[in-house]
């Protein structure tokens, strides 16, 4: 078992998202800031909610919770499972594809921790820090070999090369990256529950041994 986290981040206007592994969850400064961003989500959900009333569709935080469970916060993919839930849509995809991602028509902007800071944070943490699916969901309009070359000399550890949405030119020029920079090559399988496409199950992409080793070892 390995301990981690993904936590939401911006970079020159894009979302990243990256990744942290072994570190001290007691780091106040990290504590801070993921309770920053947590609280981002807290005070996104009425708002969202609201948008979607304006359109017909009737979702309480109650329903929602339904969804999240034991989660931390309610973020999209509950919203989008209370959805599917109430019958007014089919599967979570159809509702970040028309209401929930960056141009729907129910999205809010929320707090998300500067990519850098986070690194920082990360390593002070005595953990490792890996950029997840950098060249997906827009992250590779920012996310280029020079910005790669900053972030190594923060401290970051690896890219997250093998993964469901990119695709083999995608995959090789990370790892072209990844050998220049000295960065670890790390895939996953992006499982967050029944409610994302099958493509996404767990074990779909792993990660080499000797990569493992190399993060954590």
């Amino acid at each position: 078992m390995v301990p981690g986290i993904e936590i939401s981040t911006t970079f020159h206007g894009e979302s990243v998202h990256l990744l942290g592994y072994a570190f001290d969850p007691a780091h106040p400064p990290l504590v801070e800031e993921l309770e920053r961003v947590l609280g981002g989500r807290d005070q996104r959900l009425p708002r969202i909610l609201a948008r979607l009333a304006e359109h017909g569709i009737d979702i309480t935080e109650e329903d929602v919770a339904l969804q999240s469970g034991a989660a931390a916060a309610s973020g999209r993919p509950h919203i989008a499972d209370a959805m599917v839930a109430k019958g007014y849509i089919g599967h979570r995809d159809e509702a970040f594809q028309g209401w929930l991602n960056s141009r729907g028509r129910a999205y809010v902007e929320r707090y998300a921790a500067p990519l850098l800071d986070a690194v920082r944070l990360l390593k002070d943490a005595g953990g490792r820090a890996v950029v997840a699916h950098p060249w997906s969901r827009g992250s590779d309009r920012v996310l280029t070999a020079d910005a790669f070359e900053e972030l190594a000399a923060l401290g970051l550890d690896g890219i997250e090369v093998d993964h469901v949405d990119h695709d083999a030119t995608a995959r090789r020029g990370l790892r072209d990256v990844a050998r220049a920079l000295d960065l670890v090559v790390t895939g996953s399988s992006d499982y967050h529950g029944t409610g994302k496409s099958s493509a996404f199950h767990l074990g779909a992409n792993l990660t080499d041994p000797g990569e493992y080793e190399r993060l954590l070892g």
